[in-house]
């Protein structure tokens, strides 16, 4: 199981063609959170991924440190992605709340999240619109955090990472009883659906592969879904073969790969196994 102990070194692949000229017609996904980065730029018509690279580290509370990993990654690219034709900033800070859209009421954002979420003096709240599911993702990012976004990414549109996943789900086969697990360093993200619509979503931490493997069998406990009815879809950092494959297929009905939707393209630089990492930043392509 990969962790965020390993690397700030950026792991990049690019398409030759790329450069400072032809990123102005590109669009690009960043994702930020406490152990990582990464980022995908596609072509113009946003299917075609042209560049995609990640880098993992410890998690750091002080958001300086944070930042300047950030920019330390950004400065290992090859091209600079504010000059971008359009950035979307996918953010993760453990701080949200899915509401159902009719009890929504604009402005209640910092109340909601109050209830589920110790905030920070500064924390900026923003709203995801997730259409297909009729709810809404508020969350909260560390001041420093979104102050960095605008200096650094000028206008790029934020999202929550969860609304990222739940668009991906909208682009896949849907069954009856279907999971989607994105495995990240020392988190993930696990997102069930009944016949194509959302049932249940939520992020945790993890420090084993036994932790997940329980949290996914206690979720579907609660939501009355049984194990040998699920067809899980795993993206991240997890591999078919590896250890929580191999304990999730004891228990579950059906595990594979999240595969990538047939309407993108990838460089020739750019393999599947490597895209599967990045799999997430498909979805607000």
């Amino acid at each position: 199981m990969v962790t965020g102990d390993n690397t700030d070194s950026l792991s990049l692949k690019v398409d030759a063609g790329l450069n400072r000229d032809s990123i102005k017609n590109c669009h690009t996904v960043i994702s930020l959170s406490k152990t990582g980065f990464s980022i995908l730029v596609s072509g113009a018509e946003k299917r075609q991924i042209l560049l995609s690279a990640q880098a993992y580290w410890s998690a750091a509370k002080d958001m300086a440190a944070l930042t300047a990993q950030y920019e330390k990654c950004l400065d290992q690219l090859p091209i600079s992605p504010d000059h971008s034709a359009s950035i979307q900033c996918l953010v993760n800070f453990q701080k949200f709340s899915l509401v159902p859209e009719d009890y929504y009421q604009k402005g209640n954002g910092q109340k909601i999240l109050s209830y589920t979420a110790k905030l920070s003096k500064g924390d900026r709240i923003y709203t995801d619109h997730w259409t297909g599911s009729q709810v809404i993702m508020v969350h909260a990012i560390p001041e420093q955090i979104s102050e960095w976004i605008k200096k650094r990414l000028g206008q790029a549109i934020i999202h929550h990472e969860a609304t990222a996943i739940d668009r991906l789900h909208g682009l896949l086969p849907q069954n009856n009883f279907s999971g989607l697990l994105y495995v990240s360093p020392n988190e993930a993200d696990f997102y069930l659906s009944e016949r194509g619509s959302l049932r249940w979503y939520n992020k945790f931490e993890y420090q084993t592969e036994e932790d997940l493997l329980y949290f996914i069998l206690y979720c579907l406990e609660q939501n009355r879904f049984l194990p040998t009815e699920l067809q899980l879809k795993v993206g991240g950092l997890s591999l078919k073969g590896d250890k929580l494959r191999v304990l999730l297929e004891r228990y579950i009905a059906e595990v594979k790969d999240i595969s990538i939707p047939s309407v993108f393209r990838l460089s020739p630089m750019i393999s599947e196994k490597e895209l599967r990492e990045n799999i997430n930043l498909l979805g607000v392509l």
